[in-house]
């Protein structure tokens, strides 16, 4: 999976959702702001155990839909300090791979 997620990212490089940054900090207060697409394309990330969770879409009245995902977990080293820095992406690897699977929009209809 991991391997699937680098080539989508290098080949849909010009995907905006790619373009979005991520704020990481390490312990000894060095922090910067990097792409997803320099995450994502560089490999700097290990693929989590698959979880069952509550969906967020759907109203607590109505229905509680279980839905299964697998976190992203960041890994980099600290260019200051040398100790790991590690977060979690902000979208599950599912979403992930829908969002560099997807074709952009109509250029006519949206311009």
């Amino acid at each position: 999976m991991k391997d699937t997620l680098v080539s989508l990212s290098k080949k849909n490089r010009d995907n905006i959702f790619l373009k979005n940054k991520l704020k990481i900090r390490c312990k000894c207060g060095h922090s910067e702001k990097i792409t997803y697409y320099e995450l994502l394309s560089g490999g700097e990330f290990s693929i989590g155990e698959n979880t069952q969770t509550i969906s967020p879409f759907i109203s607590e009245g109505v229905i509680e839909e279980t839905i299964s995902i697998t976190p992203i977990n960041l890994a980099r080293k600290c260019p200051v300090c040398g100790e790991d820095i590690t977060a979690m992406f902000p979208l599950s690897l599912q979403d992930t791979i829908s969002l560099l699977m997807s074709q952009p929009p109509d250029s006519q209809m949206y311009g």
